[in-house]
């Protein structure tokens, strides 16, 4: 009988245990805001050239005060604008960010990259101008919004 008694309280105790929600804080990268995987099109002086595009964005691990830009994931559905990865300077309180000519980080592609009025607008929107250094004369505008949507963020 005593061999039935602690049997029934452990299965008691397992069942509270098991009923219990665990509390989880999800904790964001510092570059959160601006870091995402984002759909873009190109324009050139207004005029719609190609999209959708799939771009990266992610922090850098070496500061705060850069962030890394990068198309070159061969798994995009989307198809690729051109191939970069390149790091911009980043102030996370406008949400802008800009270069002076980052060099590509793609290997055996080692053009310069200048980004111009780069802005994240409201919550998952994007935009920015891009000068290619194998074709200066150009510039483009990508302009997108977030890819993958972050429930916590967009309630804030």
């Amino acid at each position: 009988m005593k061999k039935i008694n602690y049997l029934i309280l452990l299965v008691l105790v397992v069942f509270a245990i098991s009923c219990s929600k665990p509390s989880y804080n999800k904790e964001y990268s510092w570059a959160y805001p601006v870091a995402g995987d984002w759909t873009v099109k190109a324009y050139v002086n207004g005029a719609k050239i190609g999209g959708p595009y799939e771009i990266k964005s992610y922090n850098s691990s070496f500061g705060k005060d850069s962030i890394w830009f990068d198309d070159y994931a061969t798994t995009s559905s989307n198809g690729h604008f051109w191939s970069f990865k390149f790091k911009s300077a980043v102030n996370m309180i406008n949400k802008t960010f800009t270069t002076t000519g980052s060099k590509n980080a793609i290997p055996g592609y080692p053009i310069s990259i200048k980004v111009t009025d780069g802005v994240i607008v409201g919550k998952d929107s994007i935009s920015m101008n891009v000068v290619f250094g194998d074709d200066p004369t150009t510039i483009y505008r990508l302009a997108g919004h977030r890819t993958v949507s972050y429930e916590e963020y967009t309630q804030q």
